[in-house]
């Protein structure tokens, strides 16, 4: 028959193993996601000129200027999700960016051939379009794509070059485009947000000076900080990480204790029959090597409590004015309460891989840990074997 404290440690293998499955998927996700700032807002409609998203660009602009001492290069991009690409070919449905000069400075996409969306491209609203590798195979039939002709809204673009892409986390399509904001917004290109996007050089400064620009500016958008999201996410990590430190730095101190107060008790044992200028050097170098060993957990303990804190320079609107007082705490509480209760919020593709991987990783820790108990439940639940004594004739 099999052993019924067998099942619970096969169950608790699997789950350990789909845990860190998970996390590993989660934390690819993290990782691979560039640490940028994005400030993202509704755009308005179009006034009789039509110049709806020249002009957020243009003003949006002009904020972005005051920030060039914090931000490392910013840029702009307008999302139009569900938009008709054809060719005599073939047409496809895809997202399309309406973005900035400078874009592809901020954020990175691997290029297959032609060039991306440039400055003059930009200044001199050409209709020039940038396809996704999936998008010109459907497009083209496999023929070379760049300078070839597409229809997007009734209007003609000419293909300026194709980046290496498919479908992607946070698209509700499954192919991807780029165009001039400028011709963009001649042609009435119907985006439902736009975003701000920078590299910070700062994490936390410049992520402080840059919302609150932007939402002196024009409020209503949502501001995201990429790097923060990240922080946030690993939380769970952080903590058992932190328990895990803490339980190996008590084992250690142990130790070290066990082995000074042995260290004292030999030596006084062996000035019983020696002496003391005999055992000097051996003395010193047990007390040096003791003192070396406390050093050693000073500087562990000061990193954990420097890895404990982090978490606070960066979510500094976790931090009341006062510590101590409960009004404080209370106003701090409501103010973290009033920021998540938001009637809307606007998301990127970035934000929305965050979240996955955020996901990913908090369910695969759980999953971890509920491996791990099941794991070691048969040992746990194990019953000590009780003796057995014969019987006295």
């Amino acid at each position: 028959m099999p052993n019924d404290n067998a099942r619970p440690g096969r169950r608790g293998a699997l789950c350990l193993l789909l845990g860190c499955a998970l996390m590993l998927w989660g934390g690819f996700l993290l990782l691979t996601t560039p640490d940028l700032l994005e400030y993202v807002l509704p755009v308005p409609a179009a006034d009789e000129g039509g110049s709806a998203l020249r002009a957020l660009c243009e003003q949006g602009g002009e904020q972005m200027d005051v920030l060039s001492g914090v931000v490392d290069g910013y840029a702009f991009a307008a999302r139009a999700q569900g938009v008709s690409v054809s060719s005599a070919l073939g047409s496809v449905t895809a997202t399309v960016y309406a973005v900035s000069e400078g874009y592809f400075d901020v954020v990175h996409e691997t290029l297959q051939g032609g060039r991306f969306i440039t400055q003059t491209d930009v200044r001199r609203a050409e209709r020039a379009i940038v396809l996704d590798s999936r998008a010109a195979l459907a497009l083209f039939s496999g023929e070379e794509p760049v300078g070839r002709e597409v229809t997007l809204g009734g209007k003609s673009y000419k293909v300026a070059g194709v980046f290496a892409g498919g479908q992607r986390i946070g698209e509700a399509d499954a192919y991807v485009a780029y165009v001039p904001v400028t011709a963009a917004d001649a042609d009435g290109l119907s985006a439902a947000t736009a975003a701000w996007v920078a590299r910070p050089i700062d994490d936390v400064g410049s992520a402080i000076q840059m919302e609150n620009t932007l939402r002196a500016w024009k409020g209503g958008g949502s501001f995201y900080s990429m790097s923060k999201l990240k922080l946030g996410a690993a939380a769970p990590l952080r903590w058992a990480l932190l328990i895990a430190g803490m339980a190996l730095l008590l084992a250690l101190l142990r130790r070290v204790n066990a082995l000074a107060w042995g260290r004292i008790c030999l030596y006084a044992d062996r000035l019983r029959l020696h002496y003391a200028r005999e055992l000097l050097p051996g003395m010193i170098a047990s007390a040096l090597l003791c003192l070396l060993l406390y050093a050693a957990l000073a500087c562990a303990l000061w990193a954990l409590a420097a890895f404990s804190i982090a978490p606070l320079l960066v979510f500094t609107e976790w931090i009341p004015e006062v510590a101590v007082e409960l009004s404080s705490l209370q106003s701090r509480f409501w103010a973290l309460a009033a920021d998540n209760a938001a009637a809307a919020r606007y998301v990127t593709r970035f934000v929305c891989r965050l979240e996955l991987g955020q996901g990913l990783l908090r369910w695969g820790f759980f999953a971890a840990l509920l491996g791990l108990v099941l794991r070691l439940w048969p040992f746990l639940n194990r019953r000590p074997a009780l003796a057995v004594f014969p019987r006295e004739r």
